[in-house]
Order: C-alpha cells, then sequence, then structure tokens
C-alpha cells in the first residue's frame, strides 16, 4: 500500500514538469465576445496562419506574434511579445501594452492574457483582451470589460 502511494505521488510530481512547447508555430484565431464594445472587433472574424515564435527556457516562456499580426499588436497595443510561465502542458501569459488611448478623460493600455494547453504539436487557447484603466469616471464600462478570442494552431513536428 505504502509503495503504491509512493508511486502516486512520484507520477504526480512528473506531471508537473513543463511540457516543451517552444517551436515555431502558425495559428489561427476566431474573435469571439465584443465585451468592450470595440469599433473594428467582429465576432466570428477569423485570422489564419499568424506566425507565433515560442522560446522556451525551463517554466518560463515567450510567445512573439510575428509577420503582419505581430506588426499589428504593436501598433495597436504596443508590443507583440506575451510573456509567462510553462506548467504541465498548460501555458500563461501576458502581453502587456503600452501604447494608451483616451475615452473622454479615461486614459488606458491594454493587457492581452493568453491560457493555452499543447498536446503533442498542437496548441490551442483563448485570449482575454482587457481594458487597463486610470479608473477615471468616463471609463464607463473599460473598467471590467473584455474581448475574448480562441485560439489553436501547430508546429512542425520534431524530428
Amino acid at each position: 500500500m505504502r509503495a503504491g502511494a509512493i508511486l502516486l505521488v512520484a507520477a504526480l510530481a512528473m506531471g508537473c514538469e513543463p511540457a516543451d512547447v517552444a517551436g515555431n508555430y502558425t495559428v489561427n484565431l476566431t474573435n469571439g465576445e465584443n465585451g468592450c464594445a470595440l469599433t473594428n472587433w467582429t465576432v466570428g472574424e477569423m485570422t489564419n496562419a499568424v506566425p507565433v515564435v515560442v522560446v522556451q527556457d525551463g517554466d518560463q516562456v515567450q510567445l512573439d506574434v510575428m509577420g503582419v499580426g505581430g506588426t499589428l499588436l504593436d501598433l495597436a497595443v504596443g508590443s507583440s511579445l506575451f510573456t509567462g510561465q510553462v506548467g504541465g502542458n498548460g501555458i500563461t501569459a501576458a502581453l502587456i501594452g503600452d501604447n494608451t488611448a483616451r475615452q473622454g478623460e479615461c486614459v488606458y493600455t491594454t493587457t492581452i492574457d493568453l491560457d493555452a494547453s499543447v498536446s503533442g504539436d498542437f496548441m490551442e487557447g483563448q485570449l482575454r483582451w482587457r481594458p487597463v484603466t486610470n479608473h477615471h469616471a468616463d471609463c464607463g464600462v473599460l473598467e471590467s470589460c473584455e474581448n475574448l478570442q480562441t485560439f489553436n494552431g501547430s508546429r512542425p513536428p520534431s524530428t
């Protein structure tokens, strides 16, 4: 009985090791809920074949959106680089934008939170776009809204 418990604990501990998620992915995105009422956001709109380079060092990870998608993120949000951690086969990361926008006296930047899982060479997950405001009364819905995107992608198999 005790040997079985030790094996179970060892198996659980091994499951916590970060998976190898590094690679060059091609990602497809689908716009979901437009909770922040962005004018250029169409629910159901898809963006295909976005190149994303994932670099991993132990449980630390960076996801760099490349190509036109990366350029658009740089222009709109102020960054195209997500940083975060890998736990098991899950990735949690954030892109913290530094471009400011205004709505009346409300000043805000945008943060995009990424939650993903990787299985073999396939990645899927969700992005949550949310404003980070100065908490002025003009911010209104921006204080608590978020826009959602789902995504999936793959990397070439390792040889």
